[in-house]
C-alpha cells in the first residue's frame, strides 16, 4: 500500500517581530544591518534575546532554526522524492506555510530567512504559476488537520504512549492518509487544542528529544515499517513456463501390421 503522509510541524515558534518589540534597540539594529523594516524580519532569539523579557513564553519562542532543521530532513527524505509526502508549517499564530515537494530550501540558513520573510511579505513564493511556499493566515491546527481529511492521526508527543518499536507501530496503522504532528517548540508542549481531532499519541521515550531528532526517527520509522509490510506480503510464484518448455509429446507408435502366414508347398 502506497500511503500518502502529511507532516506537520505543529505550534512552531515563527513569527515576525512582535509589535512591542518593533522599537527595541537590538531589533531595530539588526533591521538596519540587514536593510529592511523591524516589522518584516522574522523574530530569532539568537540575535533579539536582549528585548524578550517582554515576551511572553520568551523560553520558546524566536526558533527559527527548528523549522530549517525540519524541512530539510523531509523534502530530502525517500518519502518525499517518491511523491508521497507534503509538508506543513502551523505556527503559533495560527499562520500556515504549505510547501511544495518540488521546493529546493537554501541550505544557508541567512538565506532561508530571508525567504520565510518574503512567504509572509507576499503570501506565494515565487509566483502565482508556481507556488513553492504558500501562506494561509487564521488557521488553526485542526482545521488544517480536517481540510487533508486523513484516516489516522498521529502526534509525537512526550506524554503520548512510550513505544520502542515505532515501526511496528506505522506498520498496523490503519488507511491511506496519514497525518504526523511534531511540536515545533524546544520547550513546553502544544498551545493547540487537540481535543477536537481522533488521534494516537506515540512518545520515542524519557529523554527529551530535538525536533529535528523525532522527525528523522518518524521518517526512519516509516521506511522501515513498508519494508516489514512487504517482508509478509505474498510474492508471485516466479514464472518457468519461459524457461522450462514443455517437451513434445513422444508420437505414438503405429501398430505393426502381422505378418502373413507362409504359403504351404503343394506335395
Amino acid at each position: 500500500m502506497n500511503r500518502q503522509f502529511f507532516f506537520i510541524i505543529a505550534d512552531s515558534e515563527l513569527e515576525l517581530i512582535p509589535e512591542e518589540l518593533l522599537n527595541e534597540r537590538c531589533i531595530l539594529n539588526n533591521a538596519r544591518a540587514r536593510g529592511k523594516a523591524p516589522e518584516k524580519i522574522l523574530l530569532d532569539a539568537s540575535h533579539h534575546h536582549p528585548a524578550f523579557t517582554k515576551l511572553r513564553d520568551s523560553d520558546r519562542r524566536g526558533r527559527p532554526d527548528i523549522i530549517h532543521f525540519y524541512l530539510m530532513l523531509c523534502l530530502d527524505s525517500d518519502l518525499s522524492a517518491q511523491g508521497r509526502l507534503r509538508t506543513f508549517v502551523h505556527t503559533r499564530n495560527d499562520d500556515v506555510i504549505a510547501i511544495n515537494p518540488e521546493t529546493r530550501l537554501p541550505p544557508s540558513f541567512p538565506r532561508f530567512v530571508g525567504l520565510i520573510e518574503t512567504v509572509f511579505e507576499k503570501q506565494i513564493v515565487p509566483s502565482t504559476e508556481n507556488p513553492l511556499l504558500e501562506l494561509r493566515q487564521k488557521v488553526p491546527l485542526v482545521t488544517l488537520v480536517q481540510a487533508l481529511k486523513p484516516d489516522t492521526v498521529i502526534v509525537m508527543d512526550s506524554d503520548g504512549e512510550k513505544v520502542e518499536m515505532l515501526p511496528e507501530k506505522f506498520a498496523n496503522i490503519e488507511g491511506e492518509r496519514v497525518v504526523v504532528i511534531v511540536g515545533g517548540f524546544s520547550k513546553g508542549t502544544f498551545r493547540s487544542d487537540l481535543s477536537k481531532l481522533k488521534h494516537i499519541r506515540y512518545s520515542l521515550g524519557d529523554r527529551m528529544m530535538k525536533v529535528w531528532t523525532v522527525t528523522a526517527k518518524v521518517l526512519c520509522a516509516i521506511d522501515l515499517s513498508e519494508k516489514m509490510t512487504g517482508m509478509f506480503e505474498k510474492k508471485p510464484e516466479p514464472k518457468t513456463a519461459a524457461k522450462e518448455k514443455a517437451k513434445p509429446k513422444p508420437k505414438p507408435k503405429k501398430a505393426s501390421r502381422p505378418r502373413p502366414a507362409p504359403k504351404k508347398k503343394a506335395a
